[in-house]
């Protein structure tokens, strides 16, 4: 019988480190040694630490663009560090937050690019409202997201391109685009329109459609009490069959809408 505080002794270390090895559990190496599995885990993460999935770009620049587009318009960023005084590891969490009443199909689309990554998302609804949270604990991948994406400690209200769109292929900027659209952007009979208090992200989907040949406007709404001024560009409707060819929609509600708002059948890209 063991001591509830007494340690493992140097051969018993050494048993723990031939068995892992070779394969064996914790539950096995526990209940051999007589300790509890924290104790077992402690000791193998000295000299077998988790190993981390490779981060893998299986993506093409108009499918990145997405992924990045639709963090800027709904994503969060959170980064717990690690503190010694209690131990446990740092911690990475990335979310984008969608509508439970519009975006279940756009969530699962997101989730599918975010697999071809060699990451492990994962989907949980919000106990109050209508809201829905896409998930990845990753540092990879925030330090892939800010690769292209730059803020400030304001991330909402400061979030824009870390480049001028002329250093981006023109392939990512659809991409990116898209992916703000669908996050962002909403449509009316007249126009498409995205609307966010990042007056620079604005400036940067601007430069986008306007790189692509499509008539804009930008208009601003100063609100009342503490809300930040919103800031608005509009696809006018004259551009809105090529908005529907180079850029169009992967959330299928919006998607749908734009259909039939234009009344017929839009080819793909």
């Amino acid at each position: 019988m063991r001591n509830k505080n007494q340690r493992l002794s140097s051969k018993e270390l050494v048993l723990i480190r031939t068995l892992t090895n070779e394969g064996r559990s914790l539950n096995y190496l526990s209940k051999l040694i007589g300790v509890g599995k924290p104790t077992i885990y402690y000791q193998v993460r000295k000299f077998k630490p988790r190993i981390r999935k490779d981060f893998l770009i299986n993506l093409n620049d108009f499918q990145i663009g997405e992924l990045i587009g639709a963090f800027a318009g709904d994503g969060t960023y959170f980064h717990k560090e690690y503190n010694p005084k209690i131990g446990g590891d740092s911690h990475y969490k990335i979310r984008y937050c969608l509508s439970s009443l519009t975006d279940i199909p756009y969530s699962k689309y997101l989730l599918k690019l975010l697999r071809k990554l060699g990451l492990n998302p994962y989907i949980i609804k919000k106990k109050n409202g209508n809201g829905i949270e896409l998930t990845i604990n990753s540092k990879s991948l925030i330090e892939f997201i800010q690769k292209f994406l730059i803020w400030d400690k304001d991330k909402t209200f400061s979030i824009r391109l870390r480049e001028s769109i002329e250093n981006y292929s023109d392939e990512f900027l659809r991409g990116f685009a898209r992916g703000l659209m669908d996050t962002d952007g909403f449509l009316n009979p007249g126009n498409a329109v995205c609307a966010c208090i990042s007056e620079r992200l604005i400036d940067n989907l601007a430069s986008i459609f306007t790189r692509f040949d499509m008539e804009i406007t930008r208009t601003s709404l100063k609100r009342g009490g503490n809300r930040r001024e919103l800031f608005f560009v509009r696809v006018k409707r004259k551009s809105l069959n090529r908005y529907a060819e180079i850029i169009s929609f992967s959330n299928e509600d919006k998607h749908n809408e734009m259909l039939s708002i234009l009344g017929k059948d839009l080819k793909e890209r």
